[in-house]
């Protein structure tokens, strides 16, 4: 992933969801860090209207 801070804005909501720690080492491949971002963003969405 070239953009730092959206890499660490990534693992953040990684570990704020709990997920494995193995997705961190995903965002180094770009087409798993894309996937891993989509993902991510329907978790989120997910977990905020859960709440």
């Amino acid at each position: 992933m070239a953009d730092q801070q959206r890499k660490i804005d990534t693992i953040r909501s990684i570990e704020n969801l709990q997920l494995p720690r193995s997705l961190i080492s995903a965002l180094d491949d770009r087409m798993q860090a894309q996937e891993v971002l989509e993902a991510i963003c329907s978790l989120q969405v997910l977990n905020q209207q859960w709440n």
